[in-house]
């Protein structure tokens, strides 16, 4: 972490300048931002421009007025990153073509928006997604070949960094760092918020740790996995413990026989609905109540008035959805109602949300786009199926993949890309093997 720092530390301060100023006015950050992004560019500095991206994404999710210049800019950030890709496409060549995979689902979301009574609000967000997943990976691959395997490691310190300051903020200012009845939530909007990224940012520890044999110390994995361990377990989120535990498990298992690992994850669904007729009785036994929230657990945490009312809303549009952006069109104007039923918030299903944009057919596609994205991956490595469990069980209970401009999507991104990538394979098989001095690589085979 202090290599980390000393070597990142005119960043970070560049950085932490746009949090000032943009706290202050968003007029001016909108300025500097600009112009900073606009001369890393001439500089051809990738990885900043896409360190610079994550920061303004997990700013944005954090819900205090004094961020709120990052949610506004995350818009423009993703144009800035479009027009920069595109002109500079020399340097990003070959591009990454992940994005293929998801111009089906694109399609047919801008379908929907014919029918939406938020249309123009639909548009930006349908455009954000795929621009996200044509941006990201190019940046991602593009700044590793300039700077090579050490600019993986820069990008989960610099995760690790956020948490940390998280942690500081729990004596700093407390009132923010802990919210929903003492539950901690760091610099983010939420505690499930911080549960997702923590669990993501796992996910992306292990994948660095499979592919760059040698470039993570013992120490180095100390100050990545005990942080974001402690940041899953502080935000009280089940969705993430679990998704957590899951991940950790199923990477023993599938790093010893992937028929074993899929044999044992039928199992654990099997189990799964024995488990929840008797989840509460369990975890009373076990002594967790207070730990795992039982209270709001038998409840539901309001997610069942949620899922009841989409579905009936689903029921109207059931193959083709009204476009991104109608689940929270729909949940906003009938607010006051589902806050007398118990219900505060949005869908909190991915699944359910992206069946109400973009109907059973867009669902179908979206699942599509992901899956074939994690059986690529899967050719190459077996952590690919425990990382698409954790997905896929973390979005059964949250709706951050169904949305593009946040921290957590972007995460789940570059585990991919570096699954993926032929750029990549070379060193899980060993053929270039990563040095700790940046921009040097040792060829085996030679």
């Amino acid at each position: 972490m202090l290599e980390f720092l000393r070597r990142n530390l005119w960043l970070i301060a560049i950085l932490a300048l746009w949090f000032v100023t943009g706290s202050t006015s968003t007029t001016a950050f909108f300025g500097l931002g600009t112009l900073t992004i606009l001369l890393w560019w001439r500089r051809k500095m990738y990885f900043e421009i896409l360190i610079g991206f994550l920061f303004i994404l997990i700013l944005s999710d954090n819900l205090g007025r004094a961020t709120d210049f990052a949610k506004v800019f995350k818009n423009l950030y993703i144009v800035l990153l479009t027009v920069i890709a595109v002109l500079s496409r020399s340097d990003f060549r070959p591009f990454n073509r992940l994005y293929f995979y998801f111009l089906p689902f694109v399609l047919i979301a801008c379908v929907g928006l014919f029918e939406s009574p938020i249309a123009f609000t639909g548009f930006q967000k349908t455009l954000s997604y795929i621009l996200l997943i044509f941006c990201v990976p190019g940046f991602f691959i593009t700044a590793f070949r300039s700077k090579g395997p050490e600019m993986v490691k820069d990008l989960i310190f610099f995760a690790v960094l956020m948490l940390m300051i998280g942690f500081a903020m729990t004596v700093t200012d407390p009132l923010v760092a802990f919210s929903h009845g003492g539950r901690f939530r760091a610099i983010f909007g939420n505690p499930n918020g911080l549960g997702i990224f923590a669990s993501l940012l796992l996910v992306l520890v292990i994948v660095a740790r499979e592919y760059f044999k040698g470039l993570l110390s013992k120490n180095d994995l100390r100050w990545m996995v005990i942080p974001v361990l402690i940041a899953v377990a502080l935000s009280g989120s089940r969705t993430a413990i679990m998704a957590a535990l899951l991940f950790l498990l199923f990477v023993r298992f599938f790093r010893t026989s992937p028929f074993l690992g899929f044999i044992v994850f039928f199992a654990f669904a099997i189990a799964v609905e024995v488990v929840s007729s008797n989840l509460i009785a369990i975890i009373g036994g076990l002594g967790l109540d207070g730990f795992l929230r039982v209270d709001t657990l038998e409840e539901g945490s309001g997610r069942y008035v949620a899922w009841n009312f989409a579905w009936e809303a689903i029921q109207e549009h059931f193959w083709l959805g009204r476009g991104f952006a109608f689940d929270e069109w729909l949940m906003d104007v009938n607010q006051d109602f589902l806050n007398s039923l118990g219900h505060q918030g949005g869908v909190h299903n991915t699944y359910l949300i992206v069946w109400l944009n973009t109907g059973l057919v867009g669902l179908l596609l979206f699942l599509r786009a992901w899956f074939l994205a994690f059986i690529q991956a899967g050719k190459n490595t077996a952590i690919a199926y425990p990382a698409m469990f954790l997905v896929l069980f973390s979005i059964l209970l949250e709706p951050w993949l169904a949305a593009s401009l946040n921290p957590f999507t972007i995460l789940l991104l570059i585990s991919i890309v570096i699954m993926t990538d032929e750029v990549f394979q070379p060193y899980l098989r060993g053929e270039v093997v990563p040095n700790v001095t940046p921009n040097e690589e040792i060829s085996v085979a030679a």
